[in-house]
């Protein structure tokens, strides 16, 4: 009998402890101020939803809720890499979309593009290779990770074929542009660092290698080996699939810029719609940061014009992601101007640029992934 009033007191103890715990979480979380980033994974962080009749109907406030809860629980950081450690104990070998390959390689899974989305992406470039036929239009999709290292990939993980995306889209633009065989290219180097560890992006010496084999496409003659030097900028890079999966969040990378060997590589960078203007490709601000990959030219922004002394009278227009910001300080000494339009962040037309700069060549360089995802790409084509 006592053992059994024993056994109720330890449980009516243990449940009000479990309710005066719960009340005390949703008293911290009430009382702590919300935050506007979360610096370990390297985001903007939900915030409070308002409420509206349609939201509520729709469900989306419910969503957006919780999201938001999610997002601004106190000690999140905490329970996460509790849940990530307890994943590893498990064997668990995917972590937010990342896969955790071999030799702590994190990469992000191939994204499998929306049939709609993806033909309104091709048919926006092939158009404006048409309308501007007379200006020659480089297409340079970069292959993310899981594509070339595949050999890395966690036992039995699969992925799509982005090799075969890429097919297709070569297939649907034709000759209206000069197609770069990025894939092949990359393959030739796969022994090497070509992508960072922790980070999506391909490395500055990746993007050298691409530069190497695809010089004689943008008028540059001869062999390119010799005319740049590599010098490192930070080795406490730590990159966004780090933050995103929580995993390998310890690994320290390094980040390398390359300089002409010779010639004169002074710039002027203007940063049209923030009217800012900067003497330098690189922002050596970013390296106190945790956006690290931001040093090339500080990260994502909308229209950058990049005046340059190079005797060329050729003015280049690049439609990209960031993957082109470590690859564009190689075209620089080649070209008298760059004109950097990023369809993310840019709310004019590709018009409104042909209007406004006298372009020469164009250049559209994204990765994989982005170009087979972004719905920002036809609008900035197309104007709609």
């Amino acid at each position: 009998m006592n053992s059994r009033k024993r056994k109720g007191q330890l449980e009516s103890m243990i449940g009000k402890i479990f309710v005066l715990s719960l009340f005390l979480i949703l008293l911290v979380n009430l009382i702590v101020p919300n935050k506007e980033k979360s610096e370990e994974e390297n985001r903007m962080l939900e915030t409070k939803p308002k409420a509206s009749a349609a939201s509520i109907i729709s469900g989306d406030y419910m969503e957006q809720w919780e999201k938001y809860v999610s997002d601004q629980f106190f000690g999140r950081n905490f329970w996460r890499k509790i849940k990530v450690n307890a994943d590893k104990i498990s064997g668990t070998k995917k972590e937010n979309g990342v896969f955790i390959g071999k030799s702590g390689q994190l990469l992000e899974d191939i994204a499998v593009p929306d049939k709609e989305q993806l033909e309104a992406n091709i048919n926006a470039v092939k158009n404006f290779a048409q309308t501007y036929e007379n200006i020659p239009t480089t297409v340079m999709l970069v292959p993310d990770a899981a594509c070339i290292l595949s050999n890395r990939l966690p036992a039995f993980a699969t992925v799509e074929d982005q090799r075969q995306m890429f097919g297709m889209v070569e297939r649907n633009l034709g000759d209206t542009v000069n197609w770069v065989d990025t894939v092949s290219i990359m393959n030739k180097h796969k022994s090497e660092k070509l992508y960072y560890k922790t980070d999506h992006h391909w490395t500055t010496q990746g993007a050298f290698y691409m530069f190497k084999d695809t010089a004689s496409l943008f008028g540059i003659k001869g062999d390119v080996s010799d005319d740049y030097v590599s010098y490192t900028v930070t080795d406490d890079f730590n990159g966004v699939l780090a933050s995103k999966s929580g995993c390998g969040l310890d690994e320290k990378e390094k980040i390398d810029i390359y300089a002409p060997t010779n010639g004169d590589d002074d710039v002027i960078v203007n940063y049209v719609n923030e009217t800012k203007k900067t003497t330098s490709l690189y922002d050596s601000s970013k390296l106190k940061t945790r956006d690290k990959y931001g040093v090339f030219l500080g990260g994502n922004t909308s229209v950058i014009d990049i005046k340059t002394v190079s005797t060329s009278q050729k003015r280049l227009l690049v439609v990209k992601d960031s993957f082109a910001d470590c690859f564009i300080p190689f075209l620089t000494p080649h070209y008298r101007e760059i004109v950097v339009v990023d369809p993310r962040y840019y709310s004019g037309t590709m018009q409104d640029i042909m209007d406004t700069y006298r372009i020469t060549d164009a250049l559209i360089l994204y990765s994989g992934n982005t170009f087979f995802t972004d719905n920002n790409i036809s609008g900035v084509f197309t104007g709609e």
